[in-house]
């Protein structure tokens, strides 16, 4: 597990954003075809680090939603639905990640994180009500293998002007998130870089 240093390069960027109270620095996206075992992730993250249930087409989504979120809850960690409000509502989840293809819909009380890809989708995100955002891919990507990215120098460039906090996703890890540090960069998302090598 690579979380101790994850959660260093995510307070590192987040101590550099000159951003005051983003809601996390540091998020693991779950996948199960890539991380099947998400417990052994949450077990290692820090108190304060969030948890965001992909897997949208699980059979067992809900089940698995409950076990993870009994789980953030013991370890401090902040459990949010993604793409699902009437979900993360129901097991009282700490919020929802609205992908690009999903309407923002906040709810009072829980945190609304949206998945952006650019300086228009950040716009859109903000005046929709999200507190956060995810921004990518910054990097390659085994989730979008061979899809254009962002590169370190656009992503500080787009996040620079974001109206939200942004986190970094996209092949970001402990090695080379230090090279987007910068206005509103409050941190880092990632699957993979939790994982063992």
């Amino acid at each position: 597990m690579r979380s101790a240093k994850l959660a260093a390069a995510a307070q590192s960027l987040n101590r550099a954003s000159g951003i005051d109270g983003a809601a996390f620095c540091l998020a693991f996206l779950t996948d199960r075809a890539r991380a099947p075992e998400p417990e052994t992730v949450i077990n290692a993250l820090p108190p304060g680090a969030a948890v965001i249930l992909r897997d949208y087409e699980a059979p067992d989504r809900a089940a698995l939603a409950q076990k993870l979120k009994t789980l953030c809850t013991a370890h401090s960690v902040l459990f949010l639905i993604g793409a699902d409000l009437a979900l993360a509502q129901a097991i009282d989840a700490d919020g929802v990640h609205f992908p690009s293809w999903k309407t923002i819909r906040p709810a009072p009380g829980m945190i609304a994180a949206a998945a952006c890809h650019s300086a228009w989708e950040l716009e859109k995100a903000a005046s929709a009500g999200a507190q956060l955002a995810l921004l990518s891919p910054v990097f390659a990507t085994q989730s979008h293998p061979g899809g254009q990215t962002l590169g370190a120098a656009r992503f500080k460039s787009i996040a620079r002007t974001s109206p939200l906090p942004v986190l970094a996703l996209g092949g970001v890890d402990e090695t080379n998130a230090g090279r987007l540090a910068g206005r509103n960069v409050a941190g880092l998302a990632a699957i993979s870089a939790f994982l063992p090598d």
